[in-house]
């Protein structure tokens, strides 16, 4: 696992049996559609960059997110590393995107389920954002496709800083 290379979060918000997503514009998994989230900034806590994440690519204001867990990769189309995972109850309020790409709320069976999906969502999301405990998600990738795939329970002591 790679717990100490974690430098992104993400952030499903959702709204009943919806699911805030973005159509992301760029790489990594250009041209998919995935969650709210970005690079943790220098001197910046976990919850502080996914807040300030969601407010640049929606333009909504959340004061609270859930850790979901953690997602961590090797093989992919960039280096091995990791993100954090949160979920959130969506304010009243329409969301604007930014330049990242398109936002559109999609029905939650659609996101665990569509290939246009980043893949690894249609595995842990289910999980992530049906109440599971938060948990280490590890997929290893081969020529974009995904080759394995682990659950582990957080490490004792582990806890979000």
């Amino acid at each position: 696992m790679l717990l100490d290379n974690l430098a992104y979060t993400l952030c499903f918000l959702t709204r009943s049996e919806t699911i805030l997503m973005l159509h992301r514009r760029n790489p990594p998994n250009q041209g998919l559609w995935n969650g709210i989230g970005g690079r943790i900034e220098a001197g910046e806590g976990v919850v502080e960059s996914v807040l300030r994440e969601i407010r640049e690519e929606t333009s909504l204001d959340i004061q609270a997110v859930r850790f979901a867990g953690l997602l961590t990769w090797d093989g992919f189309e960039i280096p091995a590393g990791g993100l954090y995972i949160f979920t959130a109850d969506a304010p009243e309020g329409e969301a604007v995107a930014n330049d990242e790409g398109t936002l559109a709320w999609k029905p939650r069976e659609w996101v665990f389920h569509s290939p246009e999906v980043v893949s690894n969502i249609r595995v842990f999301g289910p999980l992530a954002l049906n109440g599971h405990s938060p948990a280490n998600y590890h997929f290893t990738y081969q020529d974009g496709e995904i080759t394995g795939f682990s659950m582990h329970d957080l490490p004792d002591g582990w806890h979000l800083s």
